[in-house]
């Protein structure tokens, strides 16, 4: 019995045993199986998580480019398709990555991430109708160019002169200008009681304005430009009888050239304008003109100093035409010396000064301006 019992005894521990052995194995084959299972559904998730992100990336890139776009609207036809075709490619190709391409692309795509976002056009800094890709209306910012003046001298007073032109053609622009008078001599007048019985002319309003626009014409490489124009003129001057008493716009035009010339040693202008009265008694018109001519340092090797030119300026204004009186001949004719100085910022300064050779208004003149170039 003893010997029996321990047999059996011994039999029962080898089954046990080999149990225990069989739980464990399939213990570990389940265990294998669930990572497996887990594993795959984590992997699952990591790649719809990545084509999220990929898709955002993409919105994101297209929102960028869509706004990038608004400085770019003459090219809009083109561009945008050739983004939207793109677009389209790059969201087809990653939709049908295969599985095992994906592990690879999580790895690189921070950096193609970052390419992609890199060459994204940024937009144009105040974006408007002179940008240079052509936002807004359309027109090309390197092609525009023109400047503000202000100036002054003994018979005109102060005047502020806007003048501009655009590129249409290689060697033609359009050209247009504001020719602001301020004096008011040349607006409405009124006489009123001074003290002791005097008489004080007062004015300031229907000040002289002139408006007016051409063409101007480009040759030898542009050192030689041709600028006819039309201008209107508004105010009180040309067509009262006594001056100062109707304002009116438009009461004259004002045929013009303007011709300049202008290389490395030498620079000059020329300048003809007739003021032509067109409104009720058109009382009277106007010729004014001058010539300009000047040499740069540069002709003699001067370097490193802000002189622009050096000459001599001539300028004249004449009474052509008097409907009311008859009274007609030259108000003035300037000669003398002038210097222009470029300074920093786009800034000229130009002075001039000398003689009057009639005599009527003084026996000299000076004339002084500032011009912003943009």
């Amino acid at each position: 019995m003893p010997l029996k019992f321990g047999t059996n005894n011994s039999v029962d521990r080898s089954w046990i045993s080999g149990t225990k052995k069989l739980f464990g194995l399939f213990l570990f084959l389940v265990t294998a199986c669930m990572s497996s299972a887990v594993l795959a559904k984590t992997d699952g998730e990591l790649k719809k998580r990545l084509e999220t992100l990929e898709a955002r990336i993409l919105e994101l890139e297209a929102r960028l480019e869509s706004k990038g776009g608004q400085g770019d609207r003459n090219t809009a036809s083109t561009d945008h398709g050739v983004g939207k075709e793109k677009l389209h490619d790059t969201v087809t190709v990653q939709s049908s990555a295969s599985p095992a391409q994906t592990g690879n692309e999580f790895k690189k795509k921070p950096e193609a991430v970052g390419t992609r976002v890199a060459n994204v056009e940024k937009p144009v800094a105040g974006a408007g109708w002179q940008d240079a890709d052509g936002g807004g209306h359309g027109l090309d910012r390197k092609k525009f160019h023109g400047g503000v003046t202000l100036k002054q001298d003994a018979f005109f007073g102060f005047q502020t002169i806007l003048d501009a032109e655009y590129e249409v053609l290689d060697n033609i622009d359009f050209t247009f200008y504001s020719w602001l008078w301020t004096s008011p001599n040349f607006g409405r007048s009124r006489v009123v009681s001074g003290p002791n019985g005097t008489q004080v002319d007062a004015g300031g309003n229907g000040l002289w304005t002139e408006v007016g626009m051409g063409l101007n014409f480009h040759f030898l490489n542009h050192a030689l430009s041709i600028n006819p124009q039309i201008g209107m003129l508004n105010g009180a001057l040309l067509s009262s009888k006594i001056v100062g008493r109707g304002i009116r716009a438009g009461e004259g035009v004002v045929p013009s050239m303007t011709i300049n010339y202008n290389d490395d040693h030498f620079t000059g202008q020329a300048y003809l304008a007739y003021y032509m009265a067109i409104r009720d008694e058109r009382a009277r018109d106007f010729i004014h003109n001058w010539i300009s001519l000047g040499v740069k340092p540069a002709l003699f090797n001067f370097k490193n100093i802000p002189v622009s030119s050096v000459g001599v300026h001539w300028e004249h204004l004449r009474f052509h035409k008097d409907r009311i009186e008859g009274n007609t001949g030259t108000v003035y004719n300037w000669i003398g010396p002038y210097i222009e100085f470029a300074l920093p910022m786009n800034l000229a300064l130009r002075f001039s000064a000398g003689a009057d050779l009639k005599g009527d208004v003084s026996k000299e003149f000076y004339q002084a301006s500032i011009k912003v170039h943009f």
